[in-house]
């Protein structure tokens, strides 16, 4: 019997946003980046929070609301000196259609394929909203420690 998330072709659908964490973890690791889950920025919790050296990245997961998301990541650019929003890749296509707002806020959008593939549709600019002292308080937050994450995605 296949498991809900496995088609018979042995493709992955996406029914839950912690879904998501696995493949957007995945390809923050592989370009370098240290990753932290649900990192508070200001009031609000970015799913995903990758940092290496000084830099910090910061990513919004959402099945559908693109428009919740990018508002979301808006907030992430005062601490992060790139912020995304990443989807399954249906609703990333619809995202798209509406490139032109994620290019003026400077915000990238990542699509998840079926097969947990990370696609960059629309890449992140610099932040033009980065308030350096935030950054640095919560880069300063990590140090001691923090221990990387255990992996919850087998």
């Amino acid at each position: 019997m296949l498991s809900r998330q496995e088609t018979r072709w042995g493709h992955v659908t996406f029914g839950y946003e912690t879904e998501l964490l696995g493949p957007v973890a995945t390809w923050l690791e592989a370009s370098g980046y240290d990753v932290r889950l649900e990192v508070p920025i200001l009031g609000r919790r970015a799913d995903i929070v990758g940092s290496r050296a000084d830099e910090v990245t910061a990513v919004e997961l959402k099945m559908h609301d693109w428009r919740g998301a990018l508002r979301q990541a808006l907030a992430y650019q005062l601490a992060a000196d790139r912020a995304w929003v990443a989807m399954p890749l249906v609703a990333a296509s619809r995202a798209y259609r509406n490139r032109w707002r994620f290019d003026a806020e400077k915000v990238g959008l990542l699509a998840i394929d079926d097969s947990g593939g990370v696609r960059i549709p629309i890449p992140a600019g610099d932040s033009p909203r980065l308030l350096p002292f935030l950054q640095t308080r919560i880069l300063d937050s990590w140090t001691g420690d923090w221990t990387p994450r255990a992996d919850p995605f087998p």
